[in-house]
């Protein structure tokens, strides 16, 4: 009992020891990251590393700055110059003169490369996202985006959402125009359709039996009334097919009859699921196509 006592205390000490902070885990992510970036030229994979480490380590002034890094490899201007404005906030303020010079002059040359966008919402409360990030309304008349095609969705309370695509170049400045007037046409889903189709057929197989019970009841009635001396014996054969087919289909037909109705009754209600999709031109500097309009 006390060696077994002992093993596990022991066993405890070596968990407790090998388990690492959030501050080691983020130190050793940041190694990796750098490794990636430095040795293997995986500016992707590095990325994702300090973004996990980022996480971890939220002040880590050096994290961003190789955040801006691994984007800036990776032609994401705009996403880079985020993280080196933040390393630059985050140095000055920690006094870090060497980062927060770096910083600088890395937001000092990615600035210009950056491309933007002009937003023309109607109506302006409208939500508008980029590639799914939510875009201040202040920053309408100038969003920084990276290079390449992106999607915004525009949406407004009681209007059909729109959604447009559109693929801008560096340092390109495009005008996209987002106008939220179309009323939303509701769509249902119904998804207790199904089960209330079956529990209709159920009930319809048990009326169905009943029905037949009855009439045939009926039938075996005036069979036995319809013999010229009705005997004891045809008395009991008439009951004992009464009893092998009218009363089982009864009781089928009475069961089915409920379970359908309890189907029926059960069954989910149809649900509001969208407002609709239509669709809309799509206009910008050098483009010409059509956007969907609608909730998805």
């Amino acid at each position: 009992m006390r060696i077994r006592g002992a093993v596990l205390i022991v066993c405890a000490v070596a968990g407790l020891a090998s388990a690492e902070t959030p501050q080691q885990q983020a130190d050793k992510l940041f190694a990796e990251g750098r490794e990636l970036l430095t040795v293997k030229n995986d500016a992707k994979g590095a990325c994702e590393k300090f973004e996990a480490a980022i996480q971890l380590d939220p002040s880590a002034t050096g994290t961003m700055l190789n955040l801006g890094l691994c984007y800036e490899t990776l032609k994401r201007y705009a996403k880079s110059l985020y993280w080196f404005r933040k390393a630059q906030a985050a140095a000055a303020e920690a006094r870090l003169a060497e980062y927060e010079d770096a910083a600088k002059q890395h937001t000092t040359e990615l600035a210009p490369k950056v491309p933007h966008i002009r937003l023309e919402v109607t109506p302006p409360d409208a939500e508008v996202r980029i590639d799914g990030d939510r875009i201040d309304p202040t920053e309408y008349g100038r969003a920084e985006v990276d290079p390449g095609e992106h999607e915004i969705v525009g949406r407004a309370r009681g209007k059909q959402k729109v959604i447009k695509k559109f693929t801008i170049n560096e340092k390109e400045t495009q005008t996209v125009t987002l106008s939220m007037t179309e009323d939303e046409v509701p769509i249902y889903v119904d998804k207790g359709r199904g089960r209330r189709r079956g529990g209709m057929i159920l009930m319809g197989a048990g009326t169905a039996a009943l029905v037949f019970t009855g009439i045939y009841g009926f039938v075996k009635r005036d069979e036995f009334f319809d013999q010229a001396m009705p005997s004891m014996q045809s008395d009991k054969d008439i009951q004992d097919e009464l009893n092998r087919v009218a009363i089982p289909t009864f009781i089928v037909g009475v069961a089915a009859v409920a379970t359908g109705a309890i189907l029926y009754f059960t069954a989910p209600r149809r649900e509001r699921v969208s407002e609709g999709t239509a669709f809309a031109p799509l206009i910008t500097n050098d483009q010409v196509g059509v956007a969907a309009i609608g909730r998805f």
